[in-house]
Formats: C-alpha cells, structure tokens, sequence
C-alpha cells in the first residue's frame, strides 16, 4: 500500500511544467545489449543534454567496470561522474540479485528501472517493491491508466490511454496488484491493477527496506515499466503516447531535457494545467 510522503504536498493540478535546467548529462544505461542499441539511440535522441551515454552491464555494482562508469574514471576518464543511472530492459535480472545491485540504492542521483524484474525484493534484487513481476496484462486499447499523481510527471492527464501496442498480446514485467511500494507513488497502473510505473522522492521508503539496503532513498527513483517481447525490441511495443509519457517521467526525475514539448506535454499545456517540479 502506497504511503504518501509528509514532505508532498501536491497542487491542485495549476501551473508550469518547470523543465529542469542542465549543461551536459553523463547517461550510466546498464543492460545486455549492445552499443548503439535501440534503447541507448533513443535517449540519444529524446533528451537535448546528454553528453555520454556508458552502456554496459553494470548489474554488479561493485564490479570495477560499473565503479569506473559511475565516477568517471579508468576508461570513461573526461566526462566527470555519472549524473543518471538507467537500468534498461533486455538483461538477465539474476544477475541484478543476490544483493549484487544494492549500491544502487544507496546513490543521491537520479536511478531509472525500465523493469519490475529488478526492481522487485525477489532473490535480493532492488527491493523497490516487494512481490514479483507479473505477467498478463492485455495490451490492446486503453490499457495503461494515469493517475493523478502520474499526470505530474509523465504530463498525462488522469485517465486511460494505449501506451503499449496491441500487437504485444499481453504486458511482461509490470509490479504485482499486492506489490508494497513503500513510500513509492503509483504513477499509472494496468487494467489488471498491476502497476506499470511508479515514483519514490528523495527520501522516500522503498517497499522493502531490509532487501534495498536502505530505509530511505537518498535521491529519486523511478519505476518505468516497458516490454521487450513484442516486435522491435525495447521500445518496439511502446507506443509514440507510452514514449512520451517515458521521456517526461525521466525528465522529470533527472537532469535531462527533453528537447521540445511531446504531444502529451501540448495537450496538457494547452488545457491550462501546470506542473512544477522544483529541486
């Protein structure tokens, strides 16, 4: 059951998106795939201020590799220290537990999960949530519903849309109906109920402290769910909609920048709203 910050107040759905502002964004994407990768040209291309991107594996966080490429050192000298991990999609999550990715928890800046397989307390992985991953949820139509708290940082609207193609069959790797999220705020759940993505502030409990290594996060942590068995690989079953919802939550949850307003971002500028994330 989500527990609601004391520090959060959340307006009354009036005002600003305030876009964060940043020089140049050293980008840590850590999955099985290679470089150049779909998911690695996609942030490229999404966010006006990435730097570097230094993909790998880096499921072990104590790994010399995975040190190297979060402070900048040995073969990624230069560019100074990472500024945004982003755990992607296609990798082995084992390789993610057993405790071997807990440091991750223990970071003040900005980590994304594209996936419930990490994220969840499972054989010691993140422990964001507790419970598995679940399989199911139908893709066709309005399957991804936002809620209030997800209209401020994906810049949807509160209500149903298709963020996932049809063409998928059914979601695989969204947070169970029963997951505990800690202090993590449901951002957009599935039909079934499954949770899809949700946001934890700076200092928010994750779902389960004893596996996460921590009581509280010391910086913001972001649960994006995507699905790579449809076609086309990590951002083939998401569509331009889910795309934009992605790129806004990251945004919001980072230094990147998106570039230009997205087709959602108009919409809800358009109607009057205002969001602001202050830092």
């Amino acid at each position: 059951m989500n527990r609601l910050p004391h520090r959060l107040t959340l307006p009354l759905l009036t005002s600003v998106l305030v876009v964060n502002s940043a020089s140049g964004v050293v980008v840590m994407l850590s999955d099985t795939e290679l470089a150049g990768a779909e998911l690695e040209t996609w942030i490229q291309g999404a966010f006006a201020n990435v730097t570097e991107i230094r993909h790998g594996n880096y499921a072990n966080y104590s790994a010399a590799t995975t040190q190297d490429a979060l402070n900048g050192t040995g073969a990624f000298a230069g560019n100074g220290p990472a500024e945004v991990v982003i755990i992607g999609r296609t990798l082995s999550s084992a390789a993610y537990g057993s405790g071997n990715a807990q440091g991750y928890n223990t970071l003040t800046i900005p980590v994304v999960s594209l996936t419930s397989y990490v994220s969840r307390d499972l054989g010691g992985r993140l422990g964001w949530h507790t419970g598995s991953a679940t399989n199911g949820p139908p893709t066709a139509g309005a399957e991804t519903t936002v809620t209030p708290v997800g209209t401020l940082v994906t810049g949807a609207f509160p209500g149903s849309y298709d963020f996932f193609d049809s063409a998928d069959g059914s979601f695989n790797g969204a947070a169970t109906t029963t997951a505990d999220l800690g202090d993590g705020l449901t951002l957009a759940t599935f039909g079934t109920g499954a949770v899809q993505s949700a946001y934890w502030l700076a200092g928010a409990a994750p779902g389960n402290p004893t596996v996460a290594g921590v009581t509280t996060f010391p910086g913001p942590r972001l649960l994006f769910n995507i699905d790579n068995d449809g076609p086309g690989g990590d951002l083939g079953p998401i569509t331009p909609t889910g795309q934009d919802a992605l790129r806004n939550a990251i945004a919001f949850a980072s230094p990147l920048v998106v570039p230009e307003p997205s087709s959602l971002l108009l919409s809800f500028l358009g109607l009057g709203l205002l969001v602001r994330r202050r830092r």
